[in-house]
């Protein structure tokens, strides 16, 4: 289990990239990601989310394995961005298998019509990914 920095260089790097999430900067965060799929869910996969400056910026992920996240078979990379989101919600960890940085933890979850996609991140992270994912995504109006 990879545990953040308490002190040091990675730990003013987590906190300057949480400043720049509140406020509202154009951010690239490293996640986890899994989505469904006609076979169920997909398997965690190392992926970026990016988040571009406020307010209504469009938000990406990008990963360098298609076929992890249930995409047909291509060659390289993909990026796309996150359309038709329904609604973001949060969700505790709820096993070892996805505490990826601390168990206490929560999933960001993205619901739409066709697939749902859950996000892990540091727990420093979630709540101000979260307020901005709703922002940009959803659209609801919150006061970052």
């Amino acid at each position: 289990m990879n545990r953040p920095p308490r002190f040091g260089r990675g730990r003013r790097g987590r906190d300057g990239l949480r400043s720049s999430v509140v406020r509202g900067a154009h951010v690239e965060v490293d996640v986890k990601l899994r989505r469904t799929s006609a076979r169920g869910w997909g398997p965690w996969t190392d992926a970026i989310v990016i988040i571009g400056p406020l307010p209504d910026s469009p938000v990406s992920w990008h990963v360098e394995d298609p076929v992890a996240v249930g995409l047909p078979s291509t060659r390289g990379p993909v990026s796309a961005d996150f359309r038709a989101i329904d609604r973001v919600t949060r969700r505790p960890i709820r096993f070892r298998s996805e505490a990826f940085w601390e168990l206490d933890g929560e999933i960001l979850v993205l619901h739409a019509e066709r697939t749902t996609t859950e996000l892990a991140l540091p727990a420093s992270l979630t709540g101000p990914v979260y307020d901005r994912l709703v922002s940009q995504i959803v659209g609801d109006d919150l006061d970052l």
